[in-house]
């Protein structure tokens, strides 16, 4: 069993992977000055996929928790960063009305800002507001759950029913959340300095999950996925290191959400929902799960051949994309990078022999 999950190791920053990481990013940085705009808005959209990504893959790839509801944390940086920005955008561009609130709220009989959303004036404010809330949210489920020792499809399910409730809270109060159509039309665009925000946060959190994972913590961590009975035998306390890595996950998928909330100009209802927590899974599956690089991978890939795709095989780029899932799920179990890295392994061991 161990044997069937072993991840290929390599040094923790091979001189190669600098150099060939160091490329990647001063292309995707100067991109914008020389690329066409529409890509230029899908690299933001990708970066912030991809650390959402990477989310999923520290409690799934290394912990072996499957979450079907990782969206909940995306939804609420999300949101918190878009209706900042929406009630600021109110403040100066009143509505059609002549109102100073944001739109939705008009329509849903709101006359003034409610006393509760006033803080959110403040875009750094709710920034660390939602980074705080998504936190604090991971770590009462991790007590709740992972203190009660449920675990494996249990806490899927929990976690999947948590984004569905979630879902429908945003859909309920629509006079505070924009409900069914969303929140639009608040006045930010893909400009170069945000893209440099994005990625700048982009490799901040790789390099933290690359030295997570290889610290003592990043063993422990893998000897839970393996084997959480005989981890907890051998004196560690399992609860408290899947609450752990379960918060520090959720922290970097509300810092995507909220980057972007403000690199897409929209957010909606969906953006928090298990679909989306689901195709997280898909782009962590694809790439590989439990190699830290596969996740980027996988978002990069599966997203840009949705976009490119759907443009040009309107009717059919659902079933190759389908097609493609079912491949990995049954020939390449490892995903992308895993089975390069198994491949490599193998050859390497034929040639030492």
């Amino acid at each position: 069993m161990a044997e069937d999950r072993q991840i290929y190791r390599t040094p923790m920053f091979p001189l190669w992977a600098v150099i060939a990481a160091t490329g990647i990013v001063l292309a995707i940085a100067t991109y914008p000055f020389y690329g066409a705009a529409y890509v230029t808005s899908l690299l933001g959209k990708f970066l912030c996929f991809s650390i959402f990504a990477l989310s999923i893959d520290l409690i799934w790839g290394f912990t072996g928790i499957l979450s079907l509801g990782q969206g909940v944390y995306f939804g609420i940086g999300a949101y918190f960063t878009a209706l900042s920005l929406k009630i600021n955008y109110a403040l100066v561009n009143p509505t059609r009305y002549g109102g100073t609130i944001p739109d939705f709220m008009e329509w849903n009989g709101l006359t003034e800002l409610p006393g509760f959303m006033a803080p959110l004036q403040s875009l750094s404010f709710s920034v660390v507001a939602g980074l705080f809330f998504a936190t604090l949210l991971a770590f009462i489920f991790g007590v709740i759950t992972f203190k009660r020792h449920i675990y494996g499809v249990y806490c899927a399910v929990i976690t999947l029913a948590e984004s569905l409730i979630l879902q429908e809270a945003i859909i309920e109060y629509q006079a505070y959340t924009g409900g069914f159509n969303g929140i639009t039309d608040y006045g930010t665009h893909a400009q170069i300095n945000v893209l440099w925000l994005i990625l700048a946060v982009t490799i901040v959190f790789f390099v933290i999950g690359r030295i997570l994972t290889h610290s003592r913590v990043g063993t422990v961590l893998k000897s839970i996925r393996d084997n959480d009975t005989r981890a907890e035998f051998m004196g560690y306390n399992v609860a408290n290191y899947r609450i752990f890595v379960f918060c520090i996950s959720s922290f970097m998928a509300a810092a995507a959400g909220a980057m972007y909330a403000a690199w897409n100009g929209i957010i909606s209802f969906l953006d928090a929902g298990p679909v989306f927590s689901i195709e997280g899974v898909i782009w962590t599956a694809v790439g590989g799960r439990g190699t830290i690089i596969g996740p980027f991978i996988g978002a990069f890939l599966v997203k840009g051949s949705e976009f490119f795709l759907s443009g040009k095989l309107a009717w059919t780029w659902q079933l190759i994309m389908g097609a493609l899932f079912i491949f990995v799920v049954l020939v390449m179990r490892d995903g992308i990078v895993g089975t390069i890295g198994k491949w490599l392994n193998a050859r390497k061991k034929r040639t030492s022999n």
